[in-house]
This record gives C-alpha cells, structure tokens and sequence, in this order.
C-alpha cells in the first residue's frame, strides 16, 4: 500500500493539473464569447466551475491528510 504521504502528493498534484486546465479554458470560453456563438449547446464556464469544484474537493482531501514525520 502506498504511504499517505505519496497519496496526498498525488492529490495534490492532480488538483494542479485541474487548475492549469481551468484556466486554459477560461481562455476557450472567452474566445467562444467573442465568437458569440449562441447556437453552442456546450456551456464552458460550468464545466470550468465543475473542474474547480473538483480541484477543491482533492485539495481537501489532501489537508486531511497528516504528513508523516
């Protein structure tokens, strides 16, 4: 099994790589916006906010975590 403190790296880790992607599609949801594509049925700002809400719980996680001396 691995130690805790590999997990809660790895938790952390994936959180950061979710937050990188939420901010490149951020740029993508804008560049949509100027585009003004209403007929877009895919609506980016709320799998943005998703992503966040993700990378939240993970971070969470992983402060529950206890460091091992």
């Amino acid at each position: 099994m691995e130690p805790l403190h590999t997990i809660k790296a790895d938790l952390v880790k994936t959180a950061d790589h979710l937050n990188e992607l939420s901010k490149a599609m951020t740029g993508h949801a804008k560049f949509m916006e100027a585009r003004a594509t209403a007929d877009s049925e895919i609506d980016v700002r709320a799998h943005i906010k998703s992503i966040d809400g993700v990378a939240s719980e993970l971070r969470s996680v992983a402060a529950k975590i206890k460091d091992e001396p």
